[in-house]
């Protein structure tokens, strides 16, 4: 599940210093990290209703969550 985080993601996430003063394609990119990150969210979510253990399903979810907020931190970003 986690290899839908690619390196280019995570590199675009990690550039980002003052998104004004990046050029329009890093801006691009992170948009496109967001999206990345959404449906890698998206795709934990579905399994974790799948998984017996409450422990587990928990865990997952809170994955999810997070990821889902990284993707809301990576668009508020470039709102910004």
């Amino acid at each position: 599940m986690y290899d839908a985080v690619t390196a280019e993601m995570i590199d675009a996430i990690d550039s980002v210093k003052t998104l004004a003063d990046q050029p329009t394609d890093q801006r691009r990119k992170l948009g496109e990290a967001a999206l990345g990150l959404e449906r890698l969210a998206t795709d934990i979510a579905s399994q974790a209703v799948k998984l017996a253990d409450p422990m587990l399903r928990q865990s997952a979810t809170t994955v999810a969550d997070g990821l889902t907020a990284a993707a809301q931190l990576c668009r508020s970003t470039i709102d910004a």
